[in-house]
């Protein structure tokens, strides 16, 4: 049997088969996702105390860009949201550091007990 002629939609095309193809689909996102790292570590190193607010001059324009390119990647319909909208969480959380690693620290030491008392029980 031969093949009618149409195209494969895209989701059904076959996978990149290289890394660098495989990157350049997801180009926008990973630029969100670097953005927001780097926002992320900026603000962490140069805030002088946990719980102060950070400076939102530092933290505004990393959040605005790393939305920006997760827009262009939701706009591209790039195979992966996750990239872009860990990078979006990542500036987000650091324009709220202090309460950010609050909440986290009740989350590991809530996820301890748990582990703890599900094997004592």
């Amino acid at each position: 049997m031969s093949s009618p002629g149409l195209p494969r939609p895209e989701h059904l095309a076959p996978p990149p088969s290289t890394a660098g193809a495989a990157l350049r689909a997801r180009a926008a996102g990973l630029a969100a996702l670097t953005l927001g790292a780097v926002g992320f570590i900026v603000v962490t190193v140069s805030q002088r105390s946990v719980w102060a607010q950070p400076d939102w001059r530092l933290t505004t324009p990393f959040f605005v860009a790393s939305l920006a390119a997760a827009a262009v990647a939701l706009a591209r319909k790039e195979p992966s949201y996750a990239l872009p909208l860990l990078g979006v969480g990542l500036a987000a959380a650091a324009m709220v550091l202090g309460w950010f690693l609050l909440v986290a620290a009740v989350v590991v030491a809530t996820g301890l007990g748990i582990l703890a008392l599900s094997h004592i029980l």
